[in-house]
């Protein structure tokens, strides 16, 4: 039910073209290129939010702790995005903590809200070619710092809700690239 919320939220806002992240100077921005091509919307419903976090804190955070050693406690952007087979959706190989501005980021989540689409997996170039699809409502998640892509979704169009996970020192990196270029607001979806 939640997965089909969180489609009914991208569909209703149509959802627009986001950008990548790189560094102009000692500034981080958004910046439109041929590496991705998908539509984004922001959760900014805060009772939705707090859905989300209470679920993720009761069944994806115990999985990081115990698999990673990781303890969540920070999510940067509450995004849900489309990757449509009429757009070519796709996200060429990246890195997500690369700029001043993302270099808090440790994991990042990969969550399937639907099943009925062709492509649109996890590759992690730099390991062989073996992709990774999560099942609905299930979630890759994987190290900022590793290189990987979103294939190209040929057929059908892939939802997925792709948080970015930290912690206090994260924050504190976060804070500090903030208070240095006169920030106040997230870094763009």
């Amino acid at each position: 039910g939640l997965c089909r919320r969180l489609i009914a939220l991208r569909r209703a806002d149509g959802g627009g073209f986001t950008g990548v992240m790189r560094d102009a100077g000692d500034r981080t921005v958004a910046v439109m290129d041929g590496l991705k091509r998908r539509r984004d919307v922001l959760v900014e419903d805060e009772d939705l939010r707090v859905t989300l976090r209470e679920r993720l804190d009761r069944r994806l955070f115990p999985l990081i702790a115990r698999g990673l050693g990781f303890a969540v406690t920070e999510i940067e952007r509450y995004v849900v995005s489309c990757y449509d087979a009429a757009d070519e959706g796709v996200f060429h190989a990246h890195r997500d903590s690369t700029t001043f501005g993302t270099a808090h980021r440790k994991f990042a989540c990969s969550l399937n809200l639907n099943d009925d689409f062709e492509g649109g997996d996890r590759r992690f170039p730099e390991f062989g070619a073996k992709t990774y699809r999560p099942p609905l409502g299930g979630a890759v998640v994987f190290s900022c710092a590793l290189l990987h892509e979103a294939t190209r979704v040929p057929a059908g169009r892939r939802y997925a809700f792709l948080p970015f996970f930290y912690d206090e020192a994260g924050a504190q990196v976060l804070a500090d690239y903030r208070a240095r270029v006169g920030a106040i607001a997230e870094p763009a979806a």
